[in-house]
């Protein structure tokens, strides 16, 4: 019973510990300084693309996770049992896509077209930023300090507030990163909600569900060239780690 509480709940902060707690605060920031300058599009895109999504929130988890010498399954970012864990991911996003059908089917005028596929394209990149930087970096650094339960909180947080400048719904958003986090945790494996189950829940809330998101502007290029970045990204480190760790 203790050891159950201590894995749940206990206290090794140490100055590792503000490591995530300074990148959750950058990534909140740079979601800031895009109200700030929403008269700019592009440089409000740049913010969100380049520094936040890819060099915040991609480049420097994986760069951690590589230099500190730590296993990338420590993290979550392995392949291990992808056999059990894709078939739960294909089968919990297929049932969240059901139960959005059923409680919020798109409107009558929502059409499947080239626009709606690229934008859908975008917020899967984003996706990409999102798995990597909170259920995987900010939920494992914060586990290892506070606990299993606080880990997934303080996740959540950070992954409300994140949205601040494009999609302030922070009570949904708070579920919902409690909920990922947690599943994210059960088996400590991306393959768990991605790309399906967290593919499902992000697109269909910004293209269907969502009534304030910001509009996804220029879907196409910023599409192409983060799917560039964020394969290079992953190609990088696969060539910089040792296969094994994976």
């Amino acid at each position: 019973m203790k050891n159950t509480l201590s894995k749940l709940f206990q206290w090794r902060s140490s100055n590792e510990t503000l490591i995530p707690l300074v990148a959750g605060l950058i990534v909140v920031s740079l979601s800031v300084a895009m109200i700030i300058v929403q008269d700019m599009p592009w440089l409000s895109i740049i913010i969100r693309d380049i520094v936040q999504v890819f060099i915040v929130g991609i480049i420097f988890p994986l760069a951690f996770i590589h230099r500190s010498d730590n296993a990338f399954i420590e993290f979550g970012l392995s392949l291990r049992k992808w056999y059990i864990f894709l078939p739960i991911n294909l089968i919990l996003g297929a049932l969240m896509l059901c139960m959005f059908l059923s409680e919020s089917p798109p409107s009558a005028d929502f059409r499947v077209d080239a626009s709606v596929l690229w934008k859908g394209a975008f917020v899967m990149c984003a996706l990409v930023f999102e798995l990597v930087f909170f259920y995987s970096f900010l939920r494992t650094m914060f586990e290892r300090a506070f606990g299993i339960v606080p880990g997934i909180v303080l996740t959540a947080l950070f992954y409300a507030f994140h949205h601040v400048g494009f999609q302030p719904e922070y009570g949904k958003l708070f579920f919902v990163g409690l909920m990922y986090a947690t599943i994210f945790r059960l088996g400590k494996s991306a393959l768990l909600i991605f790309p399906f189950f967290l593919g499902v829940g992000g697109t269909y809330d910004v293209l269907v569900q969502s009534q304030v998101v910001s509009p996804i502007l220029y879907p196409e290029i910023r599409t192409l060239y983060l799917s560039v970045l964020i394969l290079t990204a992953v190609i990088w480190t696969w060539k910089k780690v040792n296969v094994k760790r994976w």
